[in-house]
């Protein structure tokens, strides 16, 4: 059995545009540590309320922080580095939904397997619970959410 272990950005971002919903079509079940919940639920606004719903329902269950054995960089905020650690500490395979560049760089030296919020979205596609995965990236990049363009070529190209 998978699990599957978010961060908050990629929670805030579906959430900005009302997709959040996708992570729960797609997985199921989705963990996340008592920091990234903390970050998710810091400010009231309309997508804590929802990842507040998520928690509340069920699907997005928060799993309290882990203790820290792993030289992880300074640089990840607690979110990240509680996400990386639950997941080394996992006695299942993991999957991490995780879209910032140096997390997912010490995710990957731990040889995790992780996918982004871009890549959550094609599949999403593929599995024809939206039609167009860029039309949301654009949504996204509309909230200030950034997804490059070559992030966006890759999975094209994948996916054909």
């Amino acid at each position: 059995m998978v699990v599957v272990i978010a961060d908050a950005e990629p929670l805030i971002a579906l959430a900005k545009i009302k997709r959040l919903h996708l992570l729960e079509d797609l997985f199921s079940e989705i963990l996340i540590t008592q920091a990234v919940a903390d970050e998710c639920l810091k400010v009231e606004s309309n997508d804590a309320a929802l990842i507040k719903q998520a928690l509340d329902a069920g699907w997005l269950k928060c799993v309290a922080n882990p203790l820290f054995q792993q030289a992880l960089s300074r640089s990840l905020g607690l979110g990240e580095q509680s996400s990386i650690e639950y997941a080394l500490q996992s006695d299942s395979n993991t999957l991490l939904i995780l879209d910032d560049a140096l997390a997912r760089k010490q995710a990957l030296r731990k040889q995790l397997l992780i996918v982004g919020t871009a890549a959550v979205l094609f599949t999403a596609q593929r599995k024809a619970l939206i039609t167009d995965a860029e039309a949301v990236i654009a949504e996204l990049n509309q909230v200030g959410y950034r997804i490059s363009t070559a992030v966006v070529a890759q999975l094209k190209n994948t996916m054909l």
